[in-house]
């Protein structure tokens, strides 16, 4: 196990507690708002054209867990790419560094997690579909974390409805924590790139809990959220989507979790 050092802030904003473990070269890992046990409701009744966003349905949360305030980065993954040998995944030309990662498959996320865990000695997997809509809800009910209404720039900007700043008109993925964060401190819930998830694509059956869905078609994963490509009534914290696990695509990134000793 290696050594690690947990570093706590407090936001004056948010009221949320950030930690941050150390990789075995003493660099920082990603930072993670710590996000409290509790009940929540999650999911909606509201059907898009490729997917059913419902049930809506109270969920509780025993144990609390942590969470990657904003998506993996280029330059949280690249380190990983590099250290295990593995190809480094197309940026578009995009960019990389603080930009989040794309063109990574639920398997690369995986790895990614098991090699974190290795680093720190402490667990990290990807979160549980309800986990992920839990702390991006942030206590909230409403379709948006700030109401049920989308607002223009506040996560997301639909260029079909204009007036985006250059970079966020629907058009690419944006810089990792441009925008506001959630009153957990999480960046980009509703939007920048969808995320995947622990749970298997199963149609009939949602967790109720933190455990992950392990029933239905396991070589297809829920991936959350809205992302660049969406527009603005897609950008509900309930937008789920199976995807195959070994899929990559530009739309497409991930954040973990990291369990917490109770």
């Amino acid at each position: 196990m290696s050594i690690f050092v947990i570093s706590c802030s407090k936001s004056p904003s948010f009221n949320a507690e950030f930690i941050t473990d150390q990789l075995s070269d003493d660099s920082a890992g990603p930072e993670l708002s710590v996000i409290p046990a509790g009940k929540g409701v999650v999911g909606e009744d509201f059907r898009s054209s490729y997917a059913d966003f419902g049930p809506q349905r109270t969920i509780e949360i025993l144990k609390s867990f942590a969470i990657t305030r904003s998506e993996i980065t280029f330059a949280q993954y690249d380190k990983f790419a590099f250290a295990t040998n593995r190809a480094l995944p197309d940026d578009e030309g995009w960019g990389r560094g603080d930009m989040p990662a794309i063109n990574v498959s639920w398997l690369d996320a995986s790895a990614y997690a098991e090699w974190l865990t290795e680093q720190t000695g402490q667990q990290y997997r990807l979160p549980s579909e309800t986990e992920w809509e839990y702390a991006a809800r942030a206590g909230t009910k409403t379709t948006f974390w700030w109401g049920d209404e989308y607002i223009q720039s506040k996560e997301h900007c639909d260029r079909d409805i204009g007036n985006c700043i250059k970079g966020t008109e629907a058009a690419q993925p944006w810089m990792s924590s441009r925008y506001q964060a959630n009153p957990y401190g999480l960046y980009d819930v509703s939007s920048n790139v969808a995320e995947w998830v622990l749970d298997c694509d199963d149609e009939k059956i949602r967790s109720t809990d933190s455990t992950a869905v392990k029933t239905g078609d396991c070589e297809w994963r829920i991936t959350k959220g809205g992302s660049y490509l969406s527009r603005a009534h897609n950008t509900r914290l309930s937008a789920r989507a199976g995807v195959s696990i070994d899929s990559k695509y530009s739309s497409l990134g991930f954040r973990l979790v990291r369990e917490l000793n109770q």
